[in-house]
């Protein structure tokens, strides 16, 4: 059984994913879970501010972003999915790019969490 609180210490930052694998024991994309722990536009956007002032590393940004995005372990509040996923498939994105986010960027993404909007293609 997966202990919640250490889904949620990721979740906030508290922990790192290397810690999270070891305190889990093993991959956490082969980990089983009944009920995963729901990620809410807040969370995203508390993960981009912690980018933006420069308390978070953008390999630590890019292992959330994956960790969240393509484990079991996760899910998007059902009120807010299009709006999470869009900013999550263009995180992602930036493992492609190799390229820093940029503020406005950031800012973009915030705006779109804060008012709950699908992001347009651009």
């Amino acid at each position: 059984m997966v202990d919640v609180k250490l889904l949620e210490n990721f979740k906030n930052l508290e922990i790192t994913k290397k810690e999270l694998c070891s305190a889990l024991g093993k991959d956490l994309v082969s980990i089983p879970i009944d009920e995963p722990l729901i990620v809410k536009s807040t969370d995203v956007v508390n993960v981009l501010n912690a980018y933006k002032d420069g308390k978070l590393e953008l390999e630590k940004l890019l292992d959330w972003v994956n960790t969240v995005w393509f484990t079991e372990l996760f899910d998007y509040d059902d009120n807010e999915c299009d709006s999470i996923a869009g900013v999550m498939d263009k995180l992602e994105e930036l493992d492609e790019r190799e390229e820093p986010l940029s503020v406005n960027e950031i800012d973009t993404y915030i705006s779109a969490l804060k008012n709950n909007q699908e992001l347009t293609l651009s």
